[in-house]
């Protein structure tokens, strides 16, 4: 009986007195929502030497919210930055927890962001990849995107409308719903193209003073930045890839300038041979609103014919758009950013084992056909 009383008073006592062990508060945690890394390059400042570089390779900066401040509960600087130098991203991570005096935690990083210096130099892209790639700690939906100049840079700049970078990004990037100048690019799709074609785009990221912009795109070839795309032929290429879902066309019509805001867009690709030749279809409908004529000019958006016009017009514009970003990727790039070969691969893997090998080769002689359908569905307010 005295046994019995002794279990039971232990077990209450372990059951009540147990807690987390390695719990850590919450403003005890750097939640880091921008990591920007770049190529270390030694500058001589101030007179003195240059920092060793055969030790540092990388410079990581990371910027994390002052929870405090956002949630405004407290004054202070709304954001932590701090920066380090090493020879790899995790031994310069390593550094910096050195440096805080908090956890960092990387589960709400809203953005990688790179210098174009460390794009453009496979050996550190490559490793950086990896790194990224291996952390089960970096979600697949983080932004990575690529900046002129040193990434470090860009957090320098403080908007008034929002000071954390990180979420800036967050907020700039869900605009693609709005938009498709900017690429729709996420860190999944990055690595997952280049494992299979060799070849992706990433957003590109620019700041001024106080302001930044995130538009146009970098291409990543055989894993380094090889050129870039300018904001037109970003927004043709996500017509390909069947991610535009709003967009605004300017089309001229008996000298009339007439914005044509498309709503829905709907792009089925085929890739096939004919006749020894590989062709890449883009099959196009959609729907759009005229939200733009003449004031008091009133029969013309409401006549059929004026109407079918307008959609015959912005159909060539679209068309003639694709097939132009499509010769200049082949053409200046060689790169097989409409993922015709991966479409090959899923689709007609026989075809696709005879030519893989030479897929480099064959893609700039690949032709493209285009056929848009887009219907004017709305024309506005009339009286």
């Amino acid at each position: 009986m005295h046994r019995l009383k002794l279990i039971c008073i232990m077990l209450i006592v372990i059951l009540t007195a147990t807690g987390c062990w390695d719990k850590v508060e919450i403003d005890k945690r750097a939640f880091v929502v921008v990591i920007c890394i770049d190529k270390f390059q030694p500058k001589e400042e101030n007179g003195k030497k240059p920092i060793d570089s055969s030790k540092n390779r990388y410079v990581v900066t990371i910027e994390y919210p002052n929870a405090g401040v956002i949630a405004g509960k407290q004054d202070g600087e709304p954001k932590f930055t701090y920066s380090s130098v090493g020879k790899s991203f995790y031994d310069t991570l390593e550094s910096l927890s050195t440096r805080l005096g908090r956890k960092m935690q990387f589960r709400h990083i809203k953005a990688i962001i790179l210098g174009e210096a460390l794009a453009k130099d496979e050996k550190l892209f490559r490793e950086i990849l990896d790194a990224i790639e291996r952390s089960p700690k970096i979600g697949r939906k983080v932004n990575l995107m690529i900046t002129p100049g040193e990434a470090k840079d860009l957090l320098n700049t403080s908007t008034k409308d929002e000071p954390v970078l990180g979420l800036f990004i967050r907020e700039l990037m869900e605009q693609n719903l709005r938009t498709s100048r900017m690429a729709d690019a996420d860190l999944g799709y990055i690595l997952r193209s280049l494992h299979e074609s060799r070849a992706a785009i990433t957003p590109k990221i620019f700041s001024s003073k106080d302001e930044f912009k995130i538009a146009a795109s970098a291409v990543i070839k055989d894993f380094k930045m090889v050129g870039e795309l300018g904001e037109t032929d970003t927004r043709n290429l996500m017509f390909m890839f069947n991610k535009v879902q709003s967009s605004l066309i300017d089309v001229k019509i008996d000298d009339i300038l007439l914005p044509i805001h498309i709503t829905a867009l709907n792009t089925k690709k085929k890739v096939y041979e004919k006749n020894g030749i590989i062709y890449t279809s883009f099959s196009i409908k959609g729907e759009g609103d005229l939200i733009q004529h003449l004031f008091e000019v009133r029969d013309q958006p409401l006549d059929d014919k004026y109407i079918e016009k307008i959609e015959k017009e912005v159909s060539k514009y679209i068309k003639e758009q694709i097939i132009s970003t499509y010769k200049k990727i082949q053409k200046d790039f060689g790169a097989d950013l409409a993922q015709a070969g991966e479409y090959l691969r899923k689709h007609e893997p026989e075809l696709w084992e005879s030519i893989r090998n030479d897929w480099s080769e064959i893609f700039p002689k690949t032709k493209v056909v285009v056929n848009v359908d887009l219907n004017i569905r709305r024309i506005g307010v009339t009286q």
